[in-house]
């Protein structure tokens, strides 16, 4: 056989496999998006196995990878992180720590984000061309699985703040926030995209989240929802009426039917605040102002400088010795700081704060390149909900990020060749 046949031949099976395998990869990412809100260990399995796919995709694709800096600067923003939380862990982790918990999550964060790399570089560069709307509908459908979900565990399992299994209240409302987000953008995305669906689908999701009794998810999401249809419909002023005027009289409807438990957390976040003002930090916001005071003042201190988990806990300490409101904040120690970037400015200073403000600019400026609706209202829940905790931490809630940038740049690729 010539070479040139050979080549021809080698080539036009190495794009045929890089074609299956892509299309893997984006199945198997739908799958592990809905998996990592309700089991850790497996979404982690199933999202390994996504990165392996996505790095040998890229092989096979080679040249024909196409991609400019607009569309890398989402993709390096994810590495740069992942390649920053690596060197401090290699520089700090030690054995017997009282923190192994804090630097075993942040490996994780490492494993999820150099991965992320691959399987978001992919899904900006792909050439996916796909027609139907199946896996739209499919993702649309999630939403009303979650609200069933919620309804067992308030009602049948008896739970006062649901937490879908994985162990904490807030994690499972900032991951039915992301999944639900996901899930009601998608339908922006096919050829009726009508507002009303988009409403319906985003009331399901704040009937669940307030099952969570989670004050951040419950303030930010109806605030983005508003957004997105107001941007979506902007344009359009049948749709954009029907879609305020639906969502406002059926978030009415949702806050007559959970008033009790709105009022009980908002009284509690009153409370909370006037007892911080007075010197008392042992509540739950008081113990949020706590970290964010702690923690800026560790960096205000000196921000260039890169501490071990253990050493934060000393110089905390020490304040706490001065300062008696910050106590509470030692509580919270062995975890995060519950602020994105105060997390990373008292751990890894200026750099680390660079790290979360590169990619939350790259968020929005590839929002903007893409003309993405959906990437827009992520990049919000993301931003808005890191500035009171920490989401680029662990594992599930980052597998859901990635995840979820994955779909919404293939949403994108969808849309275009309808």
């Amino acid at each position: 056989m010539p070479a040139s046949m050979s080549a021809q031949t080698w080539k036009g099976r190495s794009e045929k496999a890089a074609s299956i395998m892509e299309y893997g990869t984006f199945i198997l990412t739908a799958a592990t998006l809905v998996v990592a809100m309700i089991n850790n260990n497996l979404s982690m399995k199933f999202f390994n196995i996504c990165g392996i796919l996505a790095i040998i995709t890229l092989i096979l694709k080679g040249r024909s990878t196409s991609i400019n800096w607009k569309s890398f600067a989402l993709p390096a923003s994810i590495l740069f992180i992942g390649i920053l939380d690596l060197i401090w862990y290699k520089t700090f982790k030690v054995d017997n720590s009282p923190f192994k918990a804090t630097y075993h999550n942040y490996i994780n964060t490492v494993r999820v984000f150099i991965f992320g790399f691959f399987m978001v570089l992919l899904a900006a560069s792909t050439k996916f061309k796909y027609k139907s709307s199946a896996l739209l509908y499919l993702l649309y459908s999630v939403s009303f699985i979650i609200l069933g979900y919620a309804l067992f565990q308030k009602f049948s399992v008896g739970m006062n703040r649901i937490d879908f299994g994985i162990g904490s209240s807030t994690g499972a409302a900032y991951s039915i926030m992301l999944v639900g987000l996901i899930s009601a953008v998608s339908i922006l995305y096919t050829p009726k995209s009508h507002p009303l669906l988009f409403v319906l689908n985003a009331v399901v999701i704040f009937a669940a989240l307030v099952m969570t009794q989670t004050r951040s998810s419950i303030l930010i999401f109806p605030i983005i929802c508003c957004l997105t249809i107001i941007t979506y419909y902007l344009k359009d002023p049948k749709k954009l009426f029907l879609g305020i005027g639906g969502f406002l009289a059926l978030m009415m409807v949702l806050g007559l039917v959970f008033s009790q438990s709105i009022a009980s957390r908002y009284d509690a976040a009153v409370k909370d605040i006037n007892l911080y003002q007075q010197g008392n930090g042992g509540t739950s916001l008081g113990a949020r102002f706590a970290m964010y005071e702690s923690g800026m003042t560790l960096f205000k201190e000196a921000p260039l400088k890169w501490r071990s988990a253990d050493e934060r806990a000393q110089e905390i300490a020490k304040m706490v010795v001065k300062n008696k409101t910050l106590s509470s904040a030692m509580v919270y120690i062995n975890v995060h700081l519950h602020n994105e970037i105060i997390e990373n400015a008292s751990l890894k200073g200026i750099i680390g704060v660079i790290s979360v403000i590169c990619f939350y600019a790259a968020l929005i400026f590839s929002a903007y390149y893409y003309r993405s609706m959906g990437l827009f209202a992520f990049s919000l829940a993301i931003i808005g909900t890191g500035l009171s905790d920490v989401l680029l931490w662990a594992r599930s809630v980052p597998i859901i990020i990635i995840c979820g940038l994955t779909l919404l740049l293939l949403f994108n690729k969808i849309r275009s060749s309808q």
